[in-house]
């Protein structure tokens, strides 16, 4: 993914107090909640008739009363005058679905196709998801959430950690220092300095708004290059400090991470069997699944997924990508698909055994890395747990209440005092997983919306705080930043030498690709370390393949590098035609030409000369051998 995808803003309210703890919460045993008896019922109740209740508390056939954002009661009663009945019979009543891992800022392709936010929301609700944990993305989705919880977007409720923790190319970021998925915690010191600056780089990301931290306690194995792992005295740091997710793959990271009080494990070990001593150390600790995020691969390619299945719902030109990969599989690296297939199965198979053990699995998708649906894949992932052993039941309950309790959400049970956030489905869910696929409508913070709907209606109720999904939701002389999701003052000719931005911003695509709509996006945060020295080259680490380039007239960022040399052509969007480092792909000619510094004597070889650009008439910029 493009480093460009770095350019961020983070500055966002505080987050709600809602943090991944698992809580005992028994079964209440009554078939039927009636409320509070002694107490009159509101005026205006929604009143949900006829349909066959399903959840951790069993199935029964029960009116659900509804009032505003809140279960008011779960009876048999008859409705109270003037209230709105909805005919459900013959239907079956669910809570919402949590995915417990998603990143909400990918799409599942392969590059960057553009900002994928909306589709993934609407695929959310499409298929059901009404709560999702993002576990890795930008901090902008601080916002994102925070617009779904006061109204002005329509969405899942969200929880976020922000970027990851990790190490210098560790997990996620292995070959690119993306900001918007990656914090790199003391890379190259020694282990005291780690540890304080672990601890504050966790107090920062849980004051940003961060309702857990996400660290990468793993892939020293998993890359070309040697890595620095997480120093196991700085991951206690960072669990001292609150609730803590960790990224696991082999046994050494299960019993690491649960030895410095990881609250959750975002994966299942998925490099071999599981070990006794992980296995001994895993009771009552959250373990997501996330098996169809391993298997996707291998179901793209060998046309297992259909890619003309209606219920996708995907961002701007993944499904071309999928389709692309899937007739070119040589463009993946060498041996991934293979790799993934073994992790999917390794994952598969160290299910029963953590279930076993008394771990507290919970559904997870991994929506958004490569080839893995928003929506669908939690669909999948429930079918998967039923192939593993789970009755259908028992996959409705990890998905509802179990994975509620354990990761911090309202609700996840249909009972009076929960949350109004409903599924009503066509078959029942305790006799078959794919059930929970078959829904008429949801019921969304006590708002009824019929499914079709969902593909179509529009999703930003207000603009209050600024936030956008598009250009639509901003004022006429603005547009939507598709990075920051929030208005900012629209600009002519992204990417021109001079813009009407100012020196402190630059005018960017809204989707930091080739769109001719622009929009002022601030220069702080252009990189993973702030803005680069064009003749320096101060782009780190080298193992990135990161040259500084001039962006346009007011700023320079670190971009990917490749092998094209002085003279050869060259392209901005293809890595495998990118410039080496120290030369600049000329606009002109789609050239590889040497950065020069016009101010210094004698900076280019031979016979040619530094020459001096312009972002503006007489506005010097940067030069180039000529």
């Amino acid at each position: 993914m493009p480093t460009l995808l770095t350019l961020l803003l983070a500055c966002h309210p505080p987050a709600p107090d809602s943090k991944p703890v698992h809580r005992d919460s028994p079964a209440d045993d009554s078939p039927v909640d009636t409320g509070d008896s002694a107490v009159s019922p509101p005026e205006g109740l929604l009143v949900l008739h006829g349909g066959t209740v399903v959840d951790v508390d069993g199935v029964r056939v029960a009116d659900v009363w509804v009032d505003g954002a809140t279960i008011w009661a779960v009876t048999t009663d008859p409705p109270p005058s003037g209230s709105e009945v909805i005919d459900v019979r013959g239907g079956f009543l669910t809570p919402g679905l949590v995915d417990a891992h998603v990143h909400l800022a990918h799409s599942g392709a392969t590059v960057w196709t553009g900002d994928p936010l909306e589709q993934n929301l609407r695929a959310d609700l499409y298929h059901g998801v009404l709560e999702v944990y993002d576990l890795g993305g930008p901090e902008m989705l601080f916002a994102v959430r925070d617009a779904v919880e006061a109204g002005e977007l329509l969405g899942p409720h969200i929880l976020a950690t922000g970027p990851f923790l990790t190490a210098v190319g560790s997990h996620p970021c292995e070959s690119a220092p993306n900001a918007d998925l990656c914090t790199f915690v003391a890379v190259d010191a020694d282990p005291g300095e780690q540890i304080e600056a672990a601890s504050t780089a966790a107090a920062a990301r849980r004051a940003a708004g961060a309702d857990a931290v996400k660290v990468a306690l793993a892939d020293a194995d998993f890359t070309a290059w040697p890595t620095t792992r997480l120093d196991l005295q700085a991951l206690a740091e960072i669990t001292a400090g609150g609730p803590t997710i960790a990224h696991v793959d082999e046994n050494a990271d299960v019993i690491d991470a649960i030895g410095a009080g990881v609250s959750v494990l975002a994966h299942p070990v998925f490099a071999g069997p599981m070990s006794d001593v992980a296995l001994g150390m895993v009771g009552g600790v959250p373990v997501e699944s996330t098996v169809g995020a391993f298997a996707a691969v291998g179901e793209v390619l060998d046309g297992a997924t259909d890619l003309s299945d209606d219920g996708l719902i995907l961002g701007p030109g993944v499904l071309d990508n999928w389709i692309y990969v899937r007739a070119n599989p040589e463009v993946l690296a060498e041996g991934w698909a293979d790799a993934s297939a073994d992790w999917a199965l390794d994952a598969r198979d160290n299910l029963p055994s953590l279930r076993d053990a008394g771990a507290i699995v919970i559904p997870g998708s991994d929506a958004g890395y490569y080839f893995v649906p928003h929506g669908t894949g939690l669909q999948r992932e429930l079918a998967g747990l039923v192939d593993a052993g789970w009755t259908p039941l028992e996959a409705l309950a990890a998905a509802t209440a179990t994975a509620s309790d354990a990761l911090g959400f309202p609700g996840g049970r249909i009972a009076a005092g929960q949350p109004a956030d409903l599924l009503v489905l066509g078959s029942d869910p305790s006799i078959d997983v794919a059930a929970l696929d078959d829904i008429d409508r949801i019921v969304l913070g006590g708002v009824v919306h019929p499914r079709v709907e969902l593909r179509t209606l529009p999703l930003v109720t207000s603009s209050v705080s600024g936030f956008c999904l598009t250009s639509a939701d901003c004022a006429a002389d603005e547009a939507c930043d598709g990075l920051a999701h929030v208005c900012g003052s629209a600009c002519p000719s992204p990417g021109a030498a001079a813009n009407t931005c100012g020196g402190s911003a630059y005018c960017l695509p809204i989707d930091a690709l080739s769109s001719p709509e622009g929009v002022c996006h601030p220069a702080p945060g252009l990189t993973a370390s702030g803005d680069c020295d064009l003749y320096m080259q101060d782009c780190r680490p080298s193992a990135y393949q990161q040259a500084c380039v001039p962006f346009d007239g007011d700023t320079n960022g670190c971009w990917t590098s490749g092998p094209r040399a002085v003279g050869q052509t060259c392209s901005w969007d293809d890595a495998d035609l990118a410039c080496g480092v120290g030369l600049y792909c000329s606009l002109l000619d789609s050239r590889c030409y040497a950065l020069c510094d016009p101010a210094a004597a004698d900076t280019c070889p031979g016979a040619r000369r530094c020459v001096e650009q312009e972002s503006a008439p007489g506005v010097p910029w940067f030069g180039v051998c000529i």
